[in-house]
């Protein structure tokens, strides 16, 4: 797969002429590509190791922050997504500074993708190093710097279409695997009836209600609303031929990710029939294509999970460090040729993803509440300010800038005062940030029609 996913990057690559071309794919990206592309993305450690882990030792309740998700991916379907390809921006930062006619708005909005895209890249990190401990025993250090390495070369060399084409192929290997690896699992618990009575009899929590209604709309707005907005989901909007392709591409991301809810689920209560006590669950995944599936069919299993991370780390890779070349040092120094600005880029793909490796090595929480964290960040400072600012002409570039800061910094202190009320902390963050937005742009100046026009049809 390694050899495949390099091949991709470099072919890919050959056709990157102009920083353009690297960070949007020369706009060139159809349906069903792109469909698969968002769905590998989204789909990252999270789920195949993270949300194996949590249904392992929570059960089944846990899969309805599906619902959840898949309302953020629908108010981006008619809300978001078309009117970002439509701009035909190269960054979500570009998006800020034009709708808000703000560089200060976009220089923070790109370091706050920073910050929250290296809290997500520790999850990954961190997933890869169980997975390769797992397997052939190595330091977790050493499986993060595996990750890292191979998904490194192929994103520095073929962008942001090297990633799409990729994701596409760790699509298919991820839905073929699940389908072939689950009646061997089940075959091997005795069956579906078997695993059914022994689940409930082993603890009733797994097939009844583990979490409370709070946690499961805590779980559920933290998906959705940082997925209606997600800045390394919607740089892929930019790389669609048309608005029309958008739509159709969610479509189909829709149809990778029903395949992968429900086979994630079947695969958790599993392999808890099989073995009742893992003493990581973030490991069953990794337990199961050893010990339980033929030799060809579990390497292929691992295979998927390695696809899974890879995509989302390239994706990430890609998003942090235009934030960096694009955002950042282009609204900096406005005379900087596209040569430099790929060298910076280049540069900023190495140093931010080393950066979270250190805090990979002593992780804080399972895998996936450390992505819970990093979506409850992105959606506290985007939610508001893509949506709304989408949407309605009055939000200004001034209220922007505080919803962003005053999201932002409710999160992170409701979470170290440890989710007062027992609500995730994405709930005070996200309207925290949209108060601020709505009652902001009511007492501040209104941004110019020109910095409307791209996203409001009726303003010629």
């Amino acid at each position: 797969m390694f050899l495949v996913t390099l091949t991709i990057g470099f072919l890919a690559g050959r056709g990157n002429k102009t920083s353009e071309d690297h960070l949007v794919a020369g706009r060139s990206i159809g349906p069903v590509i792109g469909g698969a592309a968002l769905a590998a993305t989204q789909l990252s450690a999270g789920t195949f190791i993270g949300t194996i882990g949590v249904l392992y030792l929570t059960g089944f309740s846990y899969l309805w922050y599906w619902p959840g998700l898949w309302a953020g991916w629908i108010v981006s379907a008619i809300w978001v997504a078309p009117k970002f390809q439509k701009f035909n921006g190269v960054t979500v930062p570009d998006y800020i500074e034009k709708r808000y006619n703000s560089k200060t708005a976009k220089i923070v909005s790109a370091i706050l993708i920073v910050v929250a895209y290296s809290v997500y890249l520790i999850a990954q990190y961190v997933a890869g190093g169980i997975l390769m401990n797992t397997l052939f025993g190595l330091p977790m250090i050493w499986g993060a710097v595996i990750t890292i390495g191979i998904t490194m070369i192929y994103t520095l060399k073929g962008g942001m279409k090297a990633t799409a084409y990729s994701d596409f192929f760790q699509a298919i290997i991820m839905g073929g695997c699940f389908l072939v690896a689950i009646p061997i699992l089940y075959s091997q618990a005795g069956g579906f009836s078997t695993v059914g009575q022994f689940i409930t009899e082993f603890n009733p929590d797994l097939t009844g209600w583990y979490w409370s209604f709070k946690d499961l709309l805590g779980f559920g707005l933290a998906f959705g609303l940082s997925m209606a907005i997600a800045p390394y989901e919607l740089a892929r909007m930019y790389t669609l031929k048309d608005e029309k392709t958008v739509r159709l591409a969610i479509g189909f991301s829709f149809i990778f990710q029903a395949v992968i809810a429900v086979s994630i689920g079947l695969v958790a209560v599993g392999i808890r029939t099989i073995y009742p006590v893992i003493g990581n669950p973030d490991t069953a995944s990794s337990i199961m294509a050893l010990d339980l599936l033929p030799p060809v069919i579990g390497a292929l299993f691992m295979v998927a999970i390695l696809a899974s991370i890879m995509s989302t780390v390239s994706g990430i890779m890609i998003v942090s460090a235009s934030a960096v070349s694009h955002d950042i040092y282009g609204t900096i120094n406005r005379q900087a040729t596209d040569k430099q600005k790929m060298f910076i880029h280049k540069i900023a793909i190495v140093v931010l993803s080393l950066i979270p490796l250190g805090f990979a090595l002593k992780p804080f929480d399972m895998v996936q509440f450390i992505v819970l964290v990093q979506a409850s960040m992105v959606a506290s400072f985007f939610f508001a300010t893509v949506v709304i600012g989408l949407n309605w002409k009055r939000a200004t570039g001034t209220a922007a800038l505080w919803s962003m800061a005053g999201g932002v910094i409710t999160v992170v202190m409701w979470f170290i005062l440890d989710k007062p009320f027992g609500l995730n902390e994405v709930i005070p963050g996200v309207l925290v940030s949209t108060i601020l937005m709505i009652v902001i742009s009511f007492f501040t100046k209104p941004v110019p029609e020109d910095s409307l026009r791209p996203f409001f049809d009726d303003i010629k």
